[in-house]
């Protein structure tokens, strides 16, 4: 129990991490890139005003003074950084006017095109390729601008790997160490644990003594005086907390029991499972309950036979002991793919779906359950899930509509 703690840790440890620095990701480089796209439609806006061109600006004038230095982005050698093109275009979208000047022109028929689809699209602003475009409308038709972004993207590009490249290797260390450092915050816990599980087991051990006593004095006492309601009543409690140290000592030794391949035998869950409805039969037939078994014959799975039994029992007895005036159990064994699937219902009325998820916790017993006074002490549903466990199988519970109560337990089927 405490290793699955520890994974479940872990995991959730690693899970709000990656979440929380793939945010971080997110955040840093989207804002990376709407840093460059305002930069750059803050050029576009500038060449737009200057008619396509910073020519006209004098490098002392206020475009290129100090307020727009203190902006990071245009400064006096803005003019000479920026590759860019300017373009005319008719409303038939043919260009009649263009200034390439201040690009690389690697093939005219390219940019062309670029520009061809810019005002085909109908935007205001975007990219197309490594360009970032503006598009204005004038008298004569639209003012296309579009300025070469490759560095900038190629930063933010750089800047993209280096923090994924970054997270990833967070998340390895952070895991690495999570690995060798979770032992020691989960050794409180495991020490606690272990103390627990003593305590138990020695109380168990010292209480089984005097309740021997009272039971075997009780039954010297009906000898000598005869039955009565008294020592009858005595004589039921003492059994009844003979059970509850039984159970108090079995669920102590499980705890940390792991089955290992060699202790484990082929069984016939068939078999088990059909014993164990027929031992219950006449118990829930004196209660006026319909009992069905639908079991599939030959199912066979790997597992120790006592706990299996012990398992398979705890779910019927849970059934006969919980189900409501409808008196209706249903059982059922089937194979599903690789899995041998045990069910068992059982009509149960009144139950809070809340509760469901906490049937399998130590001495929970729902309301329904405490205020039908029914005999129980709330740990043998825990203890069949450790036998479940222990077999590396699954067993979960289920509430439908109806108000019928399912309880199933999953174990591999073998050959």
């Amino acid at each position: 129990m405490l290793n699955a703690l520890r994974r479940r840790f872990i995991v959730l440890a690693i899970a709000l991490m990656t979440l929380t620095l793939t945010a971080a990701f997110a955040a840093v480089n989207i804002g990376v890139r709407i840093a460059i796209s305002q930069k750059t439609d803050d050029l576009i806006e500038l060449l737009y005003q200057s008619g396509g061109s910073f020519s006209i600006f004098n490098h002392a004038d206020s475009v290129f003074g100090k307020d727009n230095e203190r902006r990071g982005f245009i400064h006096s050698e803005t003019p000479y950084e920026t590759r860019y093109y300017a373009a005319y275009v008719d409303d038939n979208n043919e260009i009649y006017k263009a200034d390439y000047s201040h690009i690389s022109l690697m093939n005219l028929d390219t940019i062309n095109e670029q520009i061809k689809t810019i005002a085909e699209s109908g935007k205001q602003h975007g990219y197309i390729d490594r360009y970032r475009y503006g598009c204005f409308d004038i008298e004569s038709g639209r003012m296309i601008i579009g300025i070469d972004c490759s560095k900038d993207l190629v930063t933010a590009n750089t800047l993209m790997t280096i923090t994924f490249v970054t997270i990833i290797s967070c998340i390895v260390i952070v895991f690495v160490l999570l690995m060798i450092f979770s032992g020691r915050v989960m050794k409180p816990f495991e020490e606690n644990r272990e103390k627990q599980r003593r305590f138990i087991t020695d109380a168990g051990h010292e209480l089984k003594t005097p309740i021997a006593i009272i039971q075997s004095n009780t039954e010297v006492m009906e000898m000598i005086e005869g039955e009565s309601k008294w020592l009858t009543n005595i004589r039921q409690q003492t059994e009844r907390m003979s059970k509850l140290v039984k159970g108090l000592i079995e669920l102590s030794k499980m705890d940390e029991q792991t089955l290992s391949e060699k202790e484990k035998q082929r069984l016939i869950l068939s078999e088990i499972v059909a014993n164990s409805a027929e031992s219950f039969r006449v118990v829930a037939e004196n209660k006026g309950i319909k009992l069905s078994a639908d079991i599939e014959p030959g199912v066979a799975v790997m597992g120790d036979l006592e706990d299996i039994v012990r398992a398979a029992g705890i779910l019927i007895d849970n059934a006969v002991k919980y189900t409501d005036d409808r008196r209706r159990i249903d059982i059922s064994l089937k194979t599903k793919g690789k899995k041998a699937v045990f069910s068992v219902s059982n009509t149960c009325s009144g139950l809070k779906r809340e509760e469901i998820d906490r049937f399998f916790d130590r001495f929970y017993r729902s309301d329904a359950s405490r205020s039908s006074q029914k005999a129980g002490y709330g740990i043998g549903l825990s203890m069949a899930q450790m036998i479940i466990k222990n077999h590396k199988g699954r067993l979960y519970v289920s509430y439908s509509q109806d108000e019928v109560i399912t309880f199933t337990m999953e174990l591999a089927v073998c050959a």
